[in-house]
């Protein structure tokens, strides 16, 4: 190798914590985005619930718990700041959801299957799935 190569090269550690910083900002900015996408449907399915049209309600309503679903399956590779950061809106997701469901009997199948899949796969001890 010439020297002019090593001296421009960066070192692998640096570089992997580079990539993963702005890995992590990138899935924070993707489950940002899927956390208001399944608040916006959720709300819409209260609407379209509110003036009859349950297909509609429905279809809004699984497109939310589909949104929540995604976030929950993303928010274990983030970092723990923006993990707690997130919270807050998780919640709110998840507790709309719960109040639709309760009030309009609307199915929730989306979630509750995953939830099986991520205790399953947090049980299962690193290394073995």
């Amino acid at each position: 190798m010439s020297q002019g190569f090593c001296t421009a090269y960066t070192p692998a550690p640096v570089k992997l914590s580079e990539l993963r910083a702005k890995t992590d900002r990138q899935l924070h900015g993707l489950v940002h985005s899927r956390l208001d996408v399944g608040l916006e449907f959720a709300v819409l399915a209260e609407v379209e619930a509110s003036s009859g049209d349950r297909k509609y309600a429905e279809r809004s309503f699984g497109r939310a718990d589909q949104a929540l679903a995604e976030v929950q399956r993303l928010v274990p590779v983030l970092n723990e700041k923006h993990r707690r950061g997130l919270d807050p809106k998780i919640t709110e997701l998840r507790e709309a959801l719960d109040r639709l469901g309760r009030i309009h009997e609307f199915p929730r199948t989306q979630t509750r299957v995953l939830l099986k899949r991520c205790r399953w796969h947090l049980s299962v001890p690193s290394g073995r799935v």
